[in-house]
């Protein structure tokens, strides 16, 4: 018999930890979950990736004008919000298809370039390495500086202990819990692993020529001009694939595109845990939601940058305090999982 897998963490903080007999503090975190939940889906999980969308989209198209910015958004407000409005069944549908799909082509391409330059593989990979233990990264206070930039990354890129992943996970019916807590491990190891370390490796293969320097605060000049995030991936790639701006602009619009819709059902289950279970309600974190993604394709990126990092790192906190109390449970779930995989290897 098929049976819910779990709750939103909302959920799992609040009754876990009451069963433990810290009802007070898990009512706490949960709600600092959810606060922190829904200023990442407008953030992160949103104006980030409307913001990089737009960047992609006006460098292909030329637009040098302000309000290009507040165009597009406008669009990518209208394409989101036909999909986030039918709810979950299309929100799931959309990204079922367009994830896959995107990765494999995204995948690809990079392996090209690596490949084409596989005698520059060792040289990126040494660089990596030196500049990472360097003396001058990791002197006094500079590694408390290099960790948090890392932290802030990686929270970004995989999401791995904000617990915004187990709310979709949680939509789940299986048998064992512990199945799809196994399938959810795959996501930071393909999100970061394997396409942010081959995107590093085709930024540095490219940088090879010397075409910017290293360090400062996200943007770099190139050729005069100034480019920042997915800006400086679509210059590496233009130099080895013939109009992969084009590819790479669809690419990440759809990268964008997805994130947003399933950001938008994390925060809106944070939202009801908040507010209540209604069509209204509902509604209004829709708007406010796709409100968002106007002002993150019109906004600077820096801005935007500091108020993602700020909510997706805060929802950490709760979380673990969840994680550090229930491990027993989940030791507990894990351990009947693979008792009945050696069971039915034995019949």
């Amino acid at each position: 018999m098929m049976v819910q897998f779990m709750e939103d963490p909302m959920y799992y903080l609040s009754k876990g930890l009451k069963e433990k007999g810290f009802a007070l503090l898990g009512k706490i975190t949960a709600v600092l979950f959810a606060i922190f939940c829904i200023g990442g889906s407008f953030g992160g999980g949103n104006a980030a990736q409307s913001n990089q969308a737009t960047i992609v989209l006006k460098e292909l198209m030329g637009w040098e004008s302000t309000n290009a910015g507040a165009i597009i958004g406008v669009v990518l407000a209208i394409l989101v919000g036909v999909i986030i409005i039918g709810g979950i069944k299309r929100i799931a549908s959309v990204t079922e298809k367009v994830v896959p799909f995107m990765a494999v082509l995204y995948i690809a391409a990079c392996l090209y370039i690596i490949l084409s330059n596989f005698s520059l593989i060792d040289n990126a990979f040494a660089l990596i390495f030196r500049e990472a233990f360097n003396p001058q990264a990791i002197g006094v206070g500079g590694v408390i500086g290099v960790l948090l930039v890392g932290f802030r990354r990686a929270a970004f890129s995989n999401e791995a202990g904000a617990g915004s992943a187990s709310i979709a996970h949680s939509a789940v019916k299986t048998k064992y819990s512990a199945s799809e807590g196994l399938v959810a491990l795959l996501e930071p190891f393909i999100d970061t692993v394997v396409i942010c370390t081959m995107t590093a490796l085709v930024i540095i293969i490219y940088n090879f020529g010397g075409a910017f320097e290293y360090g400062g605060e996200g943007a770099v000049m190139i050729d005069g001009v100034a480019y920042e995030g997915a800006g400086i991936t679509s210059k590496a790639f233009g130099q080895y694939i013939p109009y992969s701006n084009v590819f790479l602009t669809i690419a990440v619009v759809l990268f964008a595109v997805s994130t947003m819709i399933s950001w938008s059902y994390y925060g809106l289950q944070s939202w009801k845990y908040l507010f209540g279970r209604g069509k209204a309600a509902d509604m209004v974190y829709k708007l406010l939601f796709l409100s968002f993604v106007v002002v993150g394709a019109a906004a600077s990126m820096d801005s935007i940058w500091a108020f993602s990092d700020a909510m997706i790192f805060a929802m950490v906190f709760p979380n673990m305090v969840g994680l550090f109390f229930l491990f027993p449970v989940v030791k507990k779930e894990l351990h009947r999982y693979l008792s009945a995989i050696k069971k039915s290897k034995e019949v």
